[in-house]
């Protein structure tokens, strides 16, 4: 008995240092998109600096074919996300440029793919 204890222990710490990374991530913004190919720009408000961001899709499936990030300081990049990203699954984390950034906006093109006629949700994340 003393064994298992010790056991489902080890397990729930190892669990839990596995979990922690999640929680370094920000929501920065929500948007609902529509079932047709469609181009959105996000502002960001605020002071606030990440290395790496990542978009969420739920509900529907959504292609996106292109992600701009333009930076407060005039500067902007250009991110590869050309996939289609399932419902309740992210984008890689991409790295923003020159380290911790602050973003201005993020101007995404993409494509809602249900049959449904529905909208689906994109959130972005920075860490």
């Amino acid at each position: 008995m003393k064994k298992l204890t010790s056991i489902l222990l080890a397990s729930c710490v190892a669990f839990a240092g596995m979990s922690a990374p999640a929680f370094a991530w920000t929501e920065l913004a929500v948007r609902e998109v529509g079932d047709r190919t469609d181009h959105d720009v996000i502002s960001l408000p605020g002071d606030r600096h990440f290395d790496h961001i990542k978009l969420c899709v739920y509900r529907n499936p959504i292609r996106f074919y292109d992600l701009r990030i333009d930076y407060r300081n005039g500067g902007s990049q250009d991110a590869n996300v050309r996939a289609r990203i399932n419902p309740g699954q992210c984008t890689r984390a991409i790295d923003l440029n020159g380290g911790e950034r602050n973003i201005d906006r993020i101007s995404m093109t993409y494509e809602e793919t249900s049959w449904r006629h529905r909208t689906a949700t994109v959130r972005v994340f920075g860490e």
